[in-house]
């Protein structure tokens, strides 16, 4: 039978029962104290973990970064000499990032497991996803494993100060914001509608910044004002497992990420007729469906 627009659940998927995870998801996510570390160190005052494996993944993503920044500064200084013939266009540079992110989560031996690809609409159409945030490797995961579709991010405006990072991002036109900054959010608002506008398509994380305890927090409403005004589908996207494997106390991750990390992609949303609440709504419900119990709306909303 016919799926209806907006609706969540899936035939062909692993399903849960009342937000419950059944048999074949991944694992429960475990407590800090039960966390087999190994030999590890603690930065800074916050006392950020770096273990062994972490030590691994910043090596060799810095490394293969290098190559790639090599890269793009080559072809910069190519496009200067040919007056912006052999420039990089931003298409190319996103590409790169994805394939970057792509390989460190295969040499973390972290791919994700992905269900519902055949909810993601055609390639040619331009698509607003929104996932839950619960780890730095949330990016990674939406920008490799989204079926081999280039898409735009939004990024903290301080990120273009990281070396290399920094670079990828502006030469890829992702769209910076700063969260301290009204003026900054609003004019992020505008660039993404300006990118989807260009028929590339983005994803944002509503609830605007990571979970710290995994529960999914509330939903912010500019996500839901873009769809409206560009008319761009909304793809909801669950993520699960990613903090386990790379924590919000941890520099880098700590452990192998492969059975503990899963993607679950929703049916699209259309915006048609439909205010930002109502899109909020849906679109909140469709990712809180897939999550654990632990995790979902009734978790957060606990004393």
């Amino acid at each position: 039978c016919s799926r209806r627009e907006g609706q969540f659940p899936y035939e062909g998927d692993e399903r849960r029962t009342s937000g419950v995870m059944e048999k074949g998801s991944v694992a429960p996510k475990d407590s800090p104290e039960n966390r087999n570390l190994g030999p590890h160190i603690r930065v800074g005052k916050k006392g950020i973990i770096l273990n062994l494996w972490g030590l691994w993944i910043m090596t060799f993503s810095v490394f293969i970064a290098l190559f790639g920044y090599a890269y793009l500064e080559i072809r910069f200084l190519l496009g200067m000499l040919t007056f912006g013939l052999l420039k990089p266009r931003a298409e190319h540079c996103c590409w790169i990032m994805h394939a970057w992110c792509r390989l460190i989560l295969w040499m973390a031996c972290s791919n994700p497991k992905v269900l519902g690809l055949q909810n993601l609409p055609p390639k040619d159409e331009t698509i607003l996803v929104a996932a839950n945030h619960l780890s730095w490797f949330d990016v990674p995961v939406l920008s490799g494993y989204l079926g081999g579709r280039s898409i735009w991010s939004f990024a903290k405006a301080e990120l273009v100060k990281v070396p290399i990072l920094g670079t990828y991002m502006r030469a890829a036109e992702h769209i910076m914001v700063s969260r301290d900054s009204r003026k900054s959010q609003m004019e992020s608002l505008k660039a993404a509608i300006a990118t989807i506008k260009q028929k590339r398509s983005v994803f944002i994380f509503p609830e605007g910044t990571r979970s710290m305890d995994g529960d999914l927090r509330p939903f912010k409403g500019g996500a839901f004002t873009i769809a409206r005004k560009t008319g761009a589908r909304i793809v909801p996207v669950t993520l699960i497992g990613n903090d386990e494997v790379f924590p919000a106390d941890a520099l880098m991750p700590i452990r192998p990420g492969r059975g503990l990390m899963q993607m679950v992609i929703h049916p699209p949303i259309d915006p048609t007729g439909r205010t930002d609440e109502e899109l909020l709504e849906l679109t909140r419900a469709a990712i809180a469906s897939a999550l654990p119990r632990a995790q979902g709306p009734a978790a957060a909303a606990a004393p």
